[in-house]
């Protein structure tokens, strides 16, 4: 460790420590890996394969569950591991998949 500087000059001290900091060398950049490179190009890809369509605005909708049906949805989304949301919406896909816009 270095020793500690005494604090009878608290000028010198600002000065030391405003253009000491200024005047510090500037760490050498490394070289990237091959195995940063090669893990960016892989998520890359990875990432075009779950490409999703752009999301469409989403609306916000309120229902009144019977305690009965609450439960059974709530069984139903822990036995497929979904949320009770995602089941609500591929149950709403169905049944309204005759309609046309």
């Amino acid at each position: 460790m270095s020793k500690r500087k005494p604090l009878d000059n608290n000028e010198d001290l600002a000065k030391d420590f405003v253009f000491e900091s200024s005047q510090s060398p500037t760490p050498d950049k490394k070289p990237k890996s091959k195995t940063t490179i090669e893990s960016k190009n892989k998520t890359g890809s990875m990432s075009e394969k779950f490409k999703v369509a752009p999301k469409e605005p989403t609306v916000r909708l309120t229902v009144d569950l019977t305690e009965t049906q609450h439960r059974k949805l709530s069984i139903l989304a822990a036995k497929n591991g979904r949320k009770k949301a995602e089941i609500v919406r591929m149950l709403l896909d169905e049944a309204l998949a005759d309609i046309d816009d």
